[in-house]
């Protein structure tokens, strides 16, 4: 069983690291308060695309680099095309669009993405080249930031320049897909008695990658759509967000002081290989999300990809009101490993896996205090060897009760601290 658990995560952690119909009724309205906005950057008017994407480039980079704190760099209507990365180090305002349906920015049309001016990214246990078309990077401050992206759409049809992943191991790997926003802690999970005040936002935000066997992950021209690496002790919250074909949509990573938490709600999140992925945190609030066509919906670690968990709070999360899909014989609908205080209600399962569709269920190692209720699994199809649409190991203190198409496995079905009530009858 260990083994299975450490396989179940490590092709977590190997996997991860077309346009939609955009309504604007699943995007909130905006404020725009125009007033506020110091910074406007127009599009280039440019014929040529490669001169348009230089303009449109020293346009937003100099708006990002001259805005002081809080301010808003307001990107008008149009279309903006970008060659290469963005890199504003120590940030603490908003980029922000006109609109998701108003605002797009492109790769340019045939041209390689240059992500060689990116910084690194040097966890503790991995090293990866950076691969990011905007990244906001902060050393240390005792001052409080938040970083707010909003109202705009990004389009990834082009790969990048080669860069490499998992450096210094024997996985080391060529990739070539992008990073749409990445903002994070250069020190990472390197000082975890100082974490660092960093508030992370998105909103209205509409982001499209495409599939080819070009792009080295996966066949996905995204590798991830909206990131933030701590160590933090600030709030993470994804809202109101569209994403389609990416290895992982959403991505908040080390989450973790006393008041950290990672919100992710309203959203919509189509061919990812992980909806939501998500280690090194613990409190953790999932709502309303549809999550289409994906290998794992949601998974929530409180550990490091190597399995070694830092002291800190229980935290408490919830995972309610969710439509997820899932196919992949090692997937699940949500899998959550070493957390507490889990409340998993009201969500809607579809897909077939050996785990089935909740796993802490499945494939969790170790949890307790969780309530699992209200669940609707009958679009869950078991797989051998386990045929059961919730996986229980090594959770106890918990409560699985009054989900439709209840069949538990795992040896959490015979913890006696578990109370393990009737399930009920799918509906005709």
């Amino acid at each position: 069983m260990k083994t299975l658990v450490r396989l179940f995560f490590i092709i977590a952690v190997i996997s991860l690291v077309a346009a939609c119909n955009k309504t604007d009724e699943f995007f909130e309205e905006t404020q725009l308060e125009l007033k506020k906005a110091k910074i406007k950057v127009m599009p280039s008017m440019a014929a040529d695309v490669l001169v348009k994407a230089e303009e449109d480039w020293n346009n937003i980079n100099d708006a990002l680099q001259n805005a002081g704190s809080g301010e808003i760099v307001q990107l008008a209507e149009g279309l903006f095309y970008l060659h290469k990365s963005i890199i504003r180090k120590d940030f603490n305002g908003n980029l922000r669009g006109s609109g998701v349906n108003e605002t797009t920015i492109q790769t340019v049309p045939g041209e390689l993405f240059d992500v060689s001016g990116c910084p690194k990214i040097n966890w503790t246990f991995e090293e990866n080249d950076g691969g990011f078309m905007f990244c906001f990077p902060h050393d240390f401050t005792d001052d409080e930031r938040t970083v707010t992206v909003s109202d705009l759409s990004i389009v990834v049809s082009e790969p990048t320049t080669p860069y490499l992943r998992w450096k210094n191991s024997d996985k080391e790997k060529e990739f070539n897909s992008l990073q749409a926003i990445n903002v994070f802690y250069t020190k990472l999970d390197n000082d975890l008695a100082n974490p660092i005040d960093l508030n992370v936002l998105y909103k209205n935000i509409s982001i499209t990658g495409e599939k080819d066997e070009k792009y080295l992950n996966e066949g996905l021209s995204i590798f991830h759509g909206l990131t933030a690496y701590g160590l933090s002790n600030g709030t993470f919250e994804a809202k109101n967000v569209y994403i389609e074909n990416a290895a992982g949509c959403i991505t908040p990573f080390a989450f973790y002081g006393d008041d950290a938490t990672v919100t992710v709600k309203n959203s919509s999140l189509k061919s990812c290989v992980y909806g939501i992925y998500s280690f090194l945190n613990h409190s953790w609030t999932i709502l309303n999300n549809d999550i289409e066509d994906s290998k794992l919906g949601v998974v929530m670690l409180k550990q490091n990809p190597l399995e070694e968990i830092p002291e800190g709070p229980d935290g408490v999360s919830s995972v309610k009101n969710n439509r997820i899909h899932f196919e992949y014989t090692l997937g699940l609908g949500v899998g959550i490993q070493n957390v507490n205080n889990v409340e998993i209600k009201n969500n809607t399962f579809v897909g077939s896996s050996m785990f089935g569709g909740i796993g802490g269920a499945g494939a969790i190692n170790g949890g307790e205090n969780w309530i699992v209720k209200d669940n609707d699994l009958c679009g869950v199809v078991p797989q051998p060897p386990f045929n059961c649409t919730i996986w229980l190991n090594r959770l106890t203190n918990s409560q699985i009760k009054n989900n439709a198409n209840q069949v538990i496995g795992g040896p959490g079905a015979l913890e006696p601290t578990n109370i393990i009530g009737e399930g009920r009858e799918c509906d005709e």
